[in-house]
C-alpha cells in the first residue's frame, strides 16, 4: 500500500534535516573542542559510565549498541589516557567494572559545558516552549530508536 504524498514528503524531509544535523551542522560545531578531544562515542561512554557509577564493558557495549571488540579497543585507550578506572567485580572474580575517573569526569564536564554553550548559543533567541518542545520530541525519537534497536537484538 502507498503512503499518502503528504506523510512520505514530511518523512522524506525529517530524514533528510535529521541527516544535515548530524552530518553538517550541529556536529561539527560539537565535534570541535580545544579540550580533550573526546569522539561522539568516548563521550556517550563515559556519560553511561558515570549514570551507572561502574559497569562491565559487555554491558556498556549492549548500552550503547556497539560490539564487544570496539566496546574493548575504546575502553582500552580510555584506560590508558586515564578517563576510566578498572578494578574486579566482587561478585565475580574473572569479570571487572568500569568507573570514570576525576581525570575522565573533568573531561566529560568540559565537553557538555562546550556543548551547552554551542547549544544555548544556537537556540538562544528561541521561544523557551520550542526549546522544550524540541527536546520532548528528540527524547521520543531516542527512545523509539533505542526501544527498536532491543527488537531486533532480542530476535537475534
Amino acid at each position: 500500500m502507498n503512503k499518502p504524498v503528504k506523510e512520505s514528503v514530511v518523512t522524506t524531509t525529517l530524514e533528510r534535516e535529521l541527516g544535515r544535523l548530524r552530518r553538517v551542522h550541529l556536529m561539527q560545531l560539537l565535534r570541535t573542542s580545544k579540550d580533550l578531544e573526546l569522539s561522539v562515542l568516548a563521550t556517550e561512554l563515559l556519560r553511561v559510565v558515570v549514570e551507572a557509577e561502574t559497569i562491565r564493558a559487555s554491558d556498556l557495549a549492549n548500552t550503547l549498541s556497539v560490539t564487544k571488540t570496539s566496546i574493548s579497543r575504546y575502553v582500552n585507550e580510555m584506560l590508558d589516557d586515564g578517563l576510566l578506572v578498572q578494578r574486579s567485580d566482587p561478585s565475580d572474580g574473572r569479570a571487572t567494572l568500569l568507573s570514570v575517573s576525576a581525570v575522565g569526569r573533568r573531561a566529560l564536564e568540559e565537553r557538555q559545558a562546550r556543548r551547552g554553550e554551542i547549544l544555548n548559543e544556537l537556540c538562544g533567541g528561541w521561544p523557551k516552549g520550542d526549546v522544550e518542545t524540541l527536546t520532548t520530541l528528540l527524547q521520543r525519537l531516542n527512545d523509539a530508536s533505542q526501544k527498536r534497536r532491543m527488537e531486533q537484538r532480542a530476535r537475534l
